[in-house]
């Protein structure tokens, strides 16, 4: 399977536990400082290759330190990246001091995530591919709304899957107006409870999701933390539930689950199949520190949910692989 991942691609410090910061110059000893690539794109594309998909990567970073360490990491685990490097502008990068329960408070440069434009995009390429995934619209600038309904049409018209994660835990309800032109071109939506409540200015997840279904999104998956998620699509209303699971950090959990989804589609996979291999994914990357932890590679993420299927509500694999990928 050929995925492409265009959006956000951010450098990402982390460090664990951090129950607060030290007062004036003062120090805090860490049991784990980690760096990693990540965002709704790059971290999406990373744990995709982990699964076995053909991955390649766009987005836009700077012609700084932390960009050309991103682009190693992208490589590292077999991205094909294909960044626009910005002269001039600053990689985006986020500092993350993880509390000892997971949460994930962020500090973060946005740098030259919004420069991409349709020069970067290599159109050959995306007639090329089998899933289009497009990982944070809402911090792409202009890209958003001079190319990416155009991108978005033009992978459907070749025949790709088309998927979209939003990326700032603060959006706008005037999101769903910006990206009005993308939402019929959108197979599949996958944001969180949060991010999805205020594009709608709805509390209700299943109306929410079924108010942008209205809006011509495909099928929507609300992830929920702990909680599992929410798949909304044709005739179909169905909660999945998380696994119970020690969590060290919550940082790409999102991506995880995104990037199973996609692979479970991709290997003709129930859309609930598809979910619950997200949800493994999800939970492995909670266990450890950063968007690339927990994930080893799809036999190992199955296996996972193989061993814990009771947690699903006694849901299986799908037996047609369960001989062949475990």
């Amino acid at each position: 399977m050929k995925v492409v991942c265009v959006g956000a691609h951010i450098f990402d410090v982390l460090g664990r536990p951090v129950a607060e910061i030290p007062p004036g110059q003062g120090r805090l000893e860490l049991e784990e400082i980690r760096v990693t690539a990540a965002g709704t794109a790059g971290g999406t594309a990373v744990d995709l290759a982990k699964l076995g998909a053909e991955v390649v990567s766009i987005g836009a970073i700077g012609d700084d330190t932390a960009g050309r360490v991103l682009r190693l990491l992208l490589a590292e685990h077999g991205v094909d990246e294909r960044l626009a490097v910005k002269p001039g502008r600053a990689t985006p990068s986020t500092i993350l001091p993880i509390r000892p329960n997971g949460e994930r408070p962020s500090l973060h440069a946005s740098g030259a995530m919004d420069a991409l434009t349709a020069d970067d995009i290599d159109w050959e390429l995306i007639a090329g591919a089998d899933v289009l995934h497009v990982g944070g619209p809402d911090a792409l600038g202009d890209f958003a709304v001079a190319v990416l309904p155009e991108l978005l049409r033009f992978a459907r018209e070749h025949g790709a899957v088309t998927t979209m994660d939003l990326l700032r835990s603060s959006v706008q309800p005037e999101l769903v107006e910006v990206l009005r032109p993308c939402w019929a071109h959108t197979q599949y939506l996958l944001p969180n409870d949060d991010q999805i409540r205020a594009i709608t200015r709805t509390e209700d997840l299943r109306l929410a999701a079924k108010t942008m279904r209205a809006h011509g999104v495909g099928t929507v998956l609300v992830t929920r933390g702990g909680e599992g998620s929410l798949v909304v699509g044709e005739a179909l209303v169905e909660e999945v539930p998380a696994f119970r699971i020690p969590v060290v950090d919550t940082t790409g959990c999102g991506d995880g689950y995104t990037a199973g989804v996609i692979v479970g589609l991709g290997r003709g996979w129930d859309l609930l199949s598809a979910a619950r291999l997200g949800t493994a994914a999800s939970a492995l990357v909670a266990q450890g520190l950063g968007s690339d932890a927990g994930i080893v590679d799809l036999a190992r993420t199955l296996r996972f949910w193989s061993e814990r299927q009771a947690e699903l509500g006694g849901s299986t694999l799908p037996e047609s692989r369960l001989a062949t990928d475990v």
